[in-house]
Formats: C-alpha cells, structure tokens, sequence
C-alpha cells in the first residue's frame, strides 16, 4: 500500500515544481509594472514646496532683519527640496513634465543669480525680476491648466503672484503686437541736396493697441552692412488704426534702413 502512494504522489510533486519554476522563470509573466508616473502627485508637490518657501520668506520678513544672499538662498531651497526630485521621475502629460523641468531649471538660475551677485545690485534686481516673471507666468499655468492650490494661509501670497503673471502676459502680448507693426514700417529715403536725406514712412497702426509718445529710432547702414549713423523720429499720439507719417533727416546716404521701437507710453 505504502509503494502504490509513493508512485502517485511522486510524479504529481514533480508535475507541480515543474509547473512553479515555469511561472517563476523570466518572460514568463505577459503582465508589466507601469512607471510610477507623477503626473497626479505633481501640483501637490509643488504647493508644498510654495508653501515651504512663503514660510521661509515669512520668517525672515517678521524677524525684521535686513534680506542677505543667504535668506533668498535659504528661501529658494525650502522650494526646492519638494520640488527638484520631480526632474527625475516619468510623466504621462510630455507638457506637464516640460513645465515641471522649466520651473525646477528657473529655481535653479534664481539660486545661481543669488551666488552671482549682491542682492543690492542693479544687475541682481534685474535677473531676479525676469526669473520672477518667468516664475509667475509658469505658476499661471500650473493653476489655469493643472489645478494648482495651496492652502488657505497661502492663498493670497499665491494671488499676487497670479496678479504679476497676469501683468507680465499683456505686457508680452502688447511688445509681440508692437514688434509686429513696426517690422512693417518701412522708410523711404528722399535727397534733399546739401549733403541732406529725409526718411519718411506712412503707418497705419495696426496692433490694436491706442499709444502715445512714441519714439522710434532708425538705423542707418551702408552698402555694406555697417552702421554709419542712427536718426530718430517720434509722435505724440498715435490711436489704435490711425495713420501717421514718420519722418527723419540725416546726412548719410543710407543703402538699408533698420527700425525698431525706442520708447513708447499705453494710452489710458
């Protein structure tokens, strides 16, 4: 009796490990682990880095002491502990993690701008203007199109911020607008005799945009691409769809005239 069980029970062990050691062996699985993408996690990662910053900022200004390098550095690292570790993980939205990187890329270039120069210089405020901008803009989207929050206390620090990227955005639209009229603008050169030429061109406004005190200069280059002079021509008013005529005296013979747009106020 003991030998009949001994040659049944055998074979079907042997059926069993050889069954186990074929599930177990590589290739053998047809499912795969998904990459941990951070595509949900994002937006709140961000916030707790914000959040973490304001604090920090918050702390240095109710102390009361004079802002130094090592308070904005201390400030830009708090944001960046949460969110630096998000440039090596996958996304699903190739958007989303183009936005993520840029933004990591602009803490890192305000970290740099701290390294560089002294907080009370004009070439400091001038880079860390632009990187607050860009800072601003890049946050806009974040909340306009990933539903980006922070929390209560937060909130309206967050709210400024929008406030600037709102301002920076129609500043950008108004020079794109701009740049375009003025690449239109083209000067006809007339001899006057004496040595003397007038550059005149007639302009529609076309950008929409209704602008006073404007101040355009105009580059004066020779046949062989060298600038040999600069006159400049202006108008005190100048409505969205109005045509004016530009006109500007010089003694050089111009073979190419380059335009670009020197000053210029928004009319209220």
């Amino acid at each position: 009796m003991n030998s009949f069980r001994s040659n049944v029970v055998l074979p079907a062990l042997v059926l069993v490990l050889a069954g186990s050691l074929t599930a177990c062996s590589p290739g053998a699985s047809s499912g795969s682990v998904e990459p941990d993408y951070a595509d949900d996690e994002a937006m709140a990662v961000v916030a707790d880095g914000l959040e973490a910053r304001f604090d920090v900022a918050d702390e240095h200004e109710e102390s009361g002491e004079e802002s130094t390098g090592e308070s904005y550095a201390e400030a830009i690292q708090a944001e960046l502990d949460y969110v630096e570790p998000l440039k090596k993980r996958p996304f699903e939205d190739s958007k989303l993690q183009e936005g993520i990187l840029a933004y990591v890329n602009v803490l890192d270039d305000s970290m740099a701008a701290v390294d560089t120069y002294p907080i009370n210089s004009q070439e400091f405020y001038d880079a860390w203007t632009d990187l607050y901008n860009e800072r601003t803009v890049m946050l806009k989207n974040f909340v306009d199109n990933y539903g980006l929050e922070v929390d209560f206390a937060h909130e309206d620090t967050l709210k400024d911020m929008l406030r600037n990227a709102n301002t920076v955005t129609e500043q950008r639209e108004t020079e794109k607008a701009l740049d375009a009229l003025v690449s239109t603008i083209v000067f006809e050169k007339q001899d006057d005799g004496y040595g003397f030429y007038t550059y005149t061109a007639t302009v529609q406004n076309t950008s929409g945009i209704n602008l006073e005190n404007v101040s355009l200069t105009l580059g004066l280059y020779d046949s062989a691409g060298v600038k040999a002079d600069e006159t400049f021509t202006s108008c005190s008013s100048w409505a969205a769809g109005e045509t004016v005529v530009f006109d500007a005296m010089s003694q050089t013979d111009a073979a190419q005239i380059k335009v670009s747009l020197d000053y210029y106020t928004i009319a209220e």
